[in-house]
């Protein structure tokens, strides 16, 4: 029978000592294929974004709940959120920070879980590379 190993002690500032920003480290120092992205300007995002998914920039702009416009706009949100606030891309796209952050955080948790949603995502990189 496996025994388990003796926990680890550490005192509550030895462990802000260990997570600090300056002392710890879990990245490989590699940019993100979102990190490495310019900002790009709204206009282009949302054509690359309709153009991809298959409506128009109109149902983008639009107050449409449709899954597909809707998704359209959740991705242009998305990629819109490199180098800009919540706030200033909901006045962009005529909605409040809120919708924004539940865009950013559907899309992140989709472009994981959704081979379809990761599929249009690489598509739209490669749109918006070009």
């Amino acid at each position: 029978m496996k025994t388990l190993p003796e926990p680890i002690v550490i005192s509550p500032l030895e462990l802000l000592k260990l997570t600090s920003v300056d002392t710890i480290d879990l990245t490989d120092n590699q940019p993100t294929k979102n990190e490495t992205m310019k900002k790009l300007p709204i206009d282009k995002i949302k054509q690359a974004c309709a153009k991809v998914i298959g409506v128009s920039v109109a149902e983008i702009e639009s107050r449409n709940r449709f899954k597909l416009p809707a998704l359209a706009r959740q991705f242009a949100m998305y990629y819109a959120l490199r180098g800009r606030t919540l706030e200033g891309v909901g006045k962009a796209f005529d909605r409040n920070h809120r919708n924004v952050f539940h865009a950013r955080d559907k899309i992140a948790f989709l472009r994981d879980t959704d081979w379809e949603i990761k599929h249009y995502s690489e598509q739209i990189e490669q749109a918006l590379a070009s």
